[in-house]
């Protein structure tokens, strides 16, 4: 069966199943700011189909995506934004994976066997597998994709960031501190500081084993690179206007 026929009605399926699990009873602040979001959003993507934002009635401040043209957002993530911003970032990032075509893999995996499994399982196992198909490449490109729309959709980069703090105070709560501050050989290890050409080679080395243990980059190297990329993008829009 092709994945052209099988993804939008597995979307679906995933989707009814997901809402019926942890969808509100009554709308509320959040499903008007997932509806405002995705609605500037889907405006500065077109002529892409639009994607759909829901809320899910979650304990982590989470964003997710799966096969289908819905994206995820905790209603705790919501809770913790001070604008929509933080929420314009996150949901972006997720359709960043759609546009890039980051869910292939995923996509293909559905194609094949999630017709045979129990769609709860199905649902679970293809969101995990959605989340070890990504890299840290990928993740990295869709921070990037992601806060290129939100800026085309009038929102302030720099009020977007805020949506790592959210991840960081939740992650940091478990402690998780990797996931915000990167390993020891993240934070100790400095290509910069190599001693010699072999020396350079072994901390290059060591830093990519570290870092590709996990799909996600570090939140504070993800910032970083956000906030060379905004850095850069102002400087260029002042040349521009001189």
């Amino acid at each position: 069966m092709a994945v052209s026929k099988i993804k939008p009605h597995l979307g679906e399926r995933l989707h009814s199943v997901l809402m019926r699990a942890y969808g509100l009873r009554d709308r509320d602040f959040s499903h008007h700011c997932v509806e405002r979001v995705m609605t500037a959003i889907n405006a500065v993507r077109t002529p892409r189909p639009p994607m759909i934002g829901e809320v899910l009635w979650m304990s982590a401040p989470t964003a997710f995506t799966l096969p289908g043209p819905y994206c995820y957002l905790s209603r705790r993530f919501v809770e913790r934004c001070a604008s929509d911003a933080p929420a314009a970032f996150a949901l972006a990032h997720e359709v960043a994976h759609h546009d890039l075509g980051h869910l292939h893999h995923a996509e293909m995996w559905a194609a094949n066997t999630a017709a045979r499994a129990p769609l709860r399982l199905a649902a679970l196992v293809l969101h995990n597998l959605v989340q070890r198909t990504y890299s840290r490449e990928m993740e990295l490109s869709a921070d990037a994709y992601a806060i290129d729309l939100c800026r085309k959709a009038g929102y302030d980069p720099r009020e977007c960031l805020a949506a790592f703090d959210i991840l960081s105070w939740y992650l940091l709560d478990y402690g998780d501190t990797d996931g915000v501050y990167g390993s020891d050989d993240e934070i100790e290890l400095d290509p910069q500081q190599a001693s010699g050409p072999l020396d350079w080679v072994y901390i290059e080395a060591r830093l990519w084993l570290t870092r590709h243990r996990r799909s996600h980059p570090a939140i504070i190297e993800r910032r970083r690179a956000l906030l060379a990329e905004i850095t850069r993008s102002a400087a260029a829009k002042a040349d521009a206007g001189t």
